[in-house]
C-alpha cells in the first residue's frame, strides 16, 4: 500500500501500480520494498515523498541502475500530494554526471537536495501530465 499522499498523487494523474500478473511485477517487488513504482500511459514512474521541513530525497544506486535499463522512466519527487519535481531519465543521468546528486558511499544512495530546477517543478495533476508530455486534450485527469 503506497503512502497516502503518493496514493492521492497517483490517482490524480491516472497512474497505476503494475499488475500482479505482469512479468515485471516480481522484479519491481524484489527491488522496491515500498509501493512507489507506477505505470502511466507507457511511462514508468518511481515516486518518492519528503516529509522533512527542508525537503530532501535519497534514491539508491541499484534503483537508478535498474531504471537506466528501462527505455522511458521518470523520477517524481513530491513535497505533497500535489506538488513536486519530475525528472526524465536524461535529467537523472545529467544530475548524477554533474554530481549535483552525489552518491553517498556509506549507504549507496544518491542524495537529492533543494534547490531543484524550476523547469522540473509541477503543481497539480495537469501540470505534471504536461511535464511528461501527456496531452490533456486526448485524456482527462481523474482529479484536479
Amino acid at each position: 500500500m503506497p503512502d497516502s499522499d503518493i496514493a492521492k498523487f497517483v490517482e490524480a494523474i491516472g497512474a497505476s501500480e503494475p499488475l500482479a500478473n505482469d512479468e515485471s511485477y516480481m522484479t519491481f517487488r524484489r527491488l522496491f520494498k515500498r509501493h512507489n513504482y507506477f505505470a502511466l500511459e507507457g511511462r514508468f514512474l518511481i515516486v518518492k515523498i519528503s516529509r522533512s521541513a527542508r525537503p530532501f530525497w535519497g534514491v539508491g544506486k541499484p534503483f537508478i541502475d535498474f531504471l537506466n535499463s528501462l527505455n522511458n522512466y521518470y523520477l517524481v519527487l513530491l513535497v505533497s500530494a500535489r506538488e513536486g519535481w519530475v525528472f526524465s531519465k536524461p535529467d537523472v543521468d545529467a544530475n548524477i554526471r554533474s554530481q549535483r546528486w552525489r552518491l553517498r558511499e556509506e549507504d549507496g544512495n544518491y542524495k537529492i537536495n533543494l534547490p531543484l530546477p524550476d523547469q522540473n517543478m509541477f503543481a497539480g495533476a495537469k501540470s505534471f501530465r504536461q511535464k511528461v508530455g501527456i496531452n490533456e486534450d486526448d485524456t482527462q485527469c481523474r482529479v484536479g
